[in-house]
């Protein structure tokens, strides 16, 4: 892999990086389908007394951390923005895997882990931790 500040290279093939600031409008807009999940989890739990309140705060953990894992590599949000989080070993999509890897880091370092996206690479820790880069999708 070879990463410049707006290409990435894997196996001879170039992907154009994502930007910072597709990755922070990314972020915020998965933010809103995970506050959304929460949201609908604690109407869910007001209307039936707290059962399944539980069951939505579940499913919106389980978004939070394997949401990269969907489709091709893309959370909700990447997909509407035409972004892509792709394995920096192979260039196929990221795995359930590789996205609980790369989210947990964030959920657990929170702001310290962006600040790893104003580097060269844009890769937080937990891109780096996962072995992936979110670039912008190909197939569009």
């Amino acid at each position: 892999m070879h990463i410049t500040s707006d290409t990435v290279e894997i196996q001879g093939r170039r992907y154009l990086a994502a930007s910072r600031g597709q990755r922070l409008i990314g972020q915020f807009l998965d933010g809103v389908v995970y506050a959304g999940i929460v949201l609908a989890g604690a109407l869910l739990g007001i209307l039936t007394l707290g059962l399944l309140g539980f069951v939505g705060g579940l499913v919106a953990l389980a978004y939070a951390l394997f949401q990269d894992g969907l489709g091709r590599g893309q959370s909700y949000a990447k997909k509407w923005m035409g972004l892509q989080v792709i394995d920096t070993r192979t260039g196929g999509p990221c795995t359930f895997g590789q996205s609980f890897i790369r989210n947990l880091l964030l959920l657990v370092l929170g702001f310290i882990d962006w600040l790893f996206i104003f580097g060269v690479t844009r890769q937080r820790l937990g891109d780096r931790a996962a072995s992936t880069v979110v670039v912008v999708d190909r197939a569009g």
